[in-house]
C-alpha cells in the first residue's frame, strides 16, 4: 500500500513537469523537421494541431517512461552518486540512453511502417531518427535529474528544519521534565534537613547534586553519551534519591565494563529510574527494588511493579521522549513492558 502511494505521489508531482517537458521536446522535434522541409505545405492551424497532438503523445509516452527513469536515477544515486563517480555515472547514463534510443527507433521502423506510409519515405533516415531520439532522451533524462535533485534537496531541507526543531524541543524537554522543579524542590528539602542533622553527609550531597547539573549542561548538546558517563551520573542521582527514601529504595547494578564505551541517549537511564520512583510506591512496607544490568547488547532497568494510586494519569512523556530520541539517532528501539509483576525497560546500546 505504501509503495503504491509512493508511486502515485511521484506521478502526481511529475504531472506538470512532464507536460512542460513534452511541449518543449516535441516542439524541438517539430522545429527540426520543419527546417528540413517536412511540413512546407501545412497551414498554421495544422501546424498547431501537430504540436498539440505530438505534445499529448509525448506527455503520455513521457509519463510511461518516467518511472523506469526515476528508478534508474535512484539506482545510480545509490551505486554511482554525483560527486563520487560523476564520470562513470555520465557514461552509464549516456550508454543507456543511446541504447534505448536505438531500440525505440528500431521498433518504430519495424512496427509503425505498417500504419504510416510516410515512415517509408527516403527522408526518414534510421541514423537521423536515432540521433533525434538520443538527443530528446538525453534532454529528458537531464531535466528529470534536475527535477528530482530539486525535489530531494527541498525535501531534505524541510526534514532538516523539522529535525532541528524536534531536537531543540527534546533538549528542552530533558531540561524541563527530567531535572524539574519538583526534583529540585525535594532535593533542597533533603539538603536542608541534612545540614541540621549530618553536615558531613550534606557536603557529599551538595557535591553529588552539583555533579548532576554539571553533567546535564555538558551533555545536553550531544545526541549520544558513553555508557560509563551515564552510569556515573546515574549513581549520583540514585545517591540523592536514597538519601531521601532511605532503605525504601534499593538499587543494584551489574554491567560489564566491556560495554562502557558503548553509547545511548543522554539522561535516558535517569529518565527510566525517575519514572520508576515517581510512579511506584516507595516505603518501608513496600520497598522499591531497581535492578540495572546488561543483556544482549542493551541495558535493562527492572523494578517490582507496585503503582501508586493516583487521580492524575501518567502522560507517558518520558517514554515518548526516549523513543523519539532513539528514532532520530538509530534504527533500534527501546522496549517498555510489564511482565511477571515487574516493569522492564530495555534501552539498546549504540556503537
Amino acid at each position: 500500500m505504501t509503495e503504491k502511494r509512493s508511486l502515485y505521489q511521484i506521478y502526481k508531482d511529475l504531472f506538470v513537469f512532464l507536460i512542460f517537458t513534452a511541449i518543449i521536446l516535441q516542439s524541438g522535434i517539430f522545429i527540426s523537421n520543419y527546417i528540413k522541409g517536412f511540413y512546407e505545405e501545412m497551414d498554421a492551424n495544422l501546424i498547431v494541431g501537430v504540436i498539440v497532438s505530438r505534445s499529448a503523445v509525448g506527455f503520455i509516452s513521457s509519463l510511461i517512461v518516467a518511472l523506469p527513469l526515476i528508478l534508474l536515477i535512484k539506482k545510480l544515486n545509490l551505486y554511482l552518486p554525483w560527486g563520487v563517480h560523476s564520470v562513470a555515472r555520465v557514461s552509464v547514463e549516456f550508454i543507456i540512453v543511446v541504447a534505448v534510443s536505438i531500440a525505440i527507433t528500431l521498433v518504430v521502423y519495424l512496427t509503425a511502417g505498417a500504419f504510416s506510409s510516410e515512415l517509408q519515405q527516403p527522408h526518414y533516415s534510421f541514423l537521423d531518427s536515432t540521433v533525434i531520439y538520443s538527443i530528446t532522451n538525453i534532454l529528458f533524462t537531464t531535466s528529470l535529474e534536475g527535477y528530482l535533485f530539486y525535489k530531494e534537496h527541498k525535501k531534505s531541507k524541510l526534514e532538516e528544519a523539522i529535525l532541528r526543531d524536534e531536537i531543540a524541543g527534546i533538549k528542552l524537554d530533558i531540561l524541563k521534565n527530567q531535572i524539574n522543579q519538583h526534583f529540585m524542590f525535594n532535593s533542597l528539602n533533603v539538603l536542608s534537613g541534612l545540614l541540621k542533622k549530618d553536615p558531613d553527609k550534606a557536603e557529599i550531597f551538595i557535591q553529588e547534586f552539583s555533579s548532576i547539573y554539571r553533567y546535564v549542561l555538558e551533555t545536553i548538546e550531544q545526541p549520544l553519551s558513553n555508557l560509563a558517563d551515564e552510569l556515573n551520573f546515574l549513581r549520583s542521582y540514585i545517591y540523592l534519591q536514597q538519601i531521601r527514601h532511605g532503605n525504601s529504595l534499593l538499587y543494584t547494578e551489574s554491567v560489564s565494563t566491556q560495554l562502557y564505551n558503548k553509547r545511548l541517549p543522554p539522561l535516558s537511564l535517569q529518565t527510566v529510574l525517575e519514572n520508576s520512583i515517581k510512579h511506584n510506591i516507595v516505603n518501608e512496607d513496600s520497598p522499591l527494588l531497581i535492578e540495572l544490568f546488561d543483556e544482549d547488547g542493551a541495558i535493562v532497568v527492572k523494578n517490582n511493579y507496585q503503582p501508586k494510586i493516583s487521580i492524575i494519569a501518567s502522560t507517558g512523556l518520558g517514554q515518548k521522549n526516549i523513543k523519539r530520541r532513539y528514532q532520530i539517532i538509530c534504527e533500534r528501539y527501546p522496549l517498555f513492558i510489564i511482565k511477571d509483576g515487574c516493569y522492564i525497560a530495555t534501552l539498546p546500546l549504540v556503537e
